[in-house]
């Protein structure tokens, strides 16, 4: 009798077999490593009282993994009227390489001298390339505190933490040091007096607003500063439930638009600032938040 399906089933076994063999020589090829692009971080150095920090001398920041892989480097200069010290642009890939991150991945940031490492390692998180981050770092040990309210986190030096605590065990019977505390009962937190440089022992020292009012076509807003530190401007169309969106800000009516402005001096001398927001065309009304960062 005559099979029929002889010659098809030799043609499938050998079919099976060739697809077999290419699946096994797709999952043993090295899938090629794709260039995303650069994430480019914006950043800045504080002392231990949050001012910026101005003179580095020849000092490079490096952007590496535990293993001592330098990822990106770049030179850290005196800070700008942003108060920004540093770029750094880091080459982001499908996958890790000697050259290159993927988003995600944590890299340790430190500063170099010719002398050796300067200061505690930072840690950074490789971002998306289509992005621009912005990050803080210190130069000295840190401590963080988590709000558990909101979840917003504090990260403030020792340094600073345990020149409070010498005074609350010497002038207000002791306990520990809290960051979300109001010590002097003035309205801000004991972490947003460190961030704006004033005393959190004393309530008539505080971030203020001195004057506002419309000047040459813009909002503008002076204040009194602590030298150093750096402030930054968000707005509202309402106060019932506030979308706080960031403003630009400049540092005379026509002058060039910042994210943020660092205040003349050294930390300790108060002054005066004044800057100008361009007004939105449609709003009805706007609300200003001026804050320390």
């Amino acid at each position: 009798m005559k099979n029929e399906n002889r010659g098809k089933g030799n043609g499938l076994s050998l079919l099976s077999l060739l697809s077999l063999l290419s699946l096994s020589a797709f999952a043993a090829a090295k899938m090629p490593v794709m260039p995303y692009g650069t994430y480019i971080v914006r950043g800045a150095f504080r002392g231990d009282y949050n001012t910026v920090m101005r003179d580095f001398g020849e000092t490079k920041i490096r952007a590496q993994r535990a293993d001592g892989t330098v990822i990106a480097e770049s030179t850290v200069r005196s800070a700008d009227s942003e108060g920004v010290n540093f770029v750094l642009s880091i080459p982001v890939a499908s996958a890790s390489t000697d050259r290159s991150c993927k988003v995600g991945e944590s890299l340790d940031c430190v500063l170099k001298t010719d002398e050796g490492a300067l200061g505690v390692p930072n840690s950074l998180k490789v971002g998306s390339p289509i992005k621009v981050g912005t990050v803080t770092f210190n130069c000295t040990e840190v401590k963080s505190y988590t709000n558990s309210t909101d979840g917003t986190v504090a990260t403030i030096p020792t340094a600073y933490i345990d020149e409070a605590q010498w005074y609350l065990d010497a002038y207000m019977g002791g306990g520990t040091y809290d960051p979300w505390a109001d010590y002097d009962h003035d309205g801000i937190s004991n972490y947003g007096e460190f961030l704006a440089g004033t005393i959190p022992f004393d309530e008539t020292d505080y971030l203020r607003v001195k004057e506002f009012g419309m000047k040459d076509g813009k909002f503008a807003l002076k204040f009194e500063h602590v030298g150093g530190h750096v402030y930054a401007v968000s707005s509202a169309n309402t106060l019932a439930k506030p979308g706080w969106a960031k403003r630009h800000v400049r540092k005379s009516a026509k002058g060039s638009e910042l994210e943020q402005v660092v205040a003349d001096g050294d930390d300790g001398d108060v002054g005066e600032t004044e800057i100008f927001i361009t007004p939105v065309g449609d709003a009805t009304s706007e609300f200003f938040r001026l804050e320390a960062k």
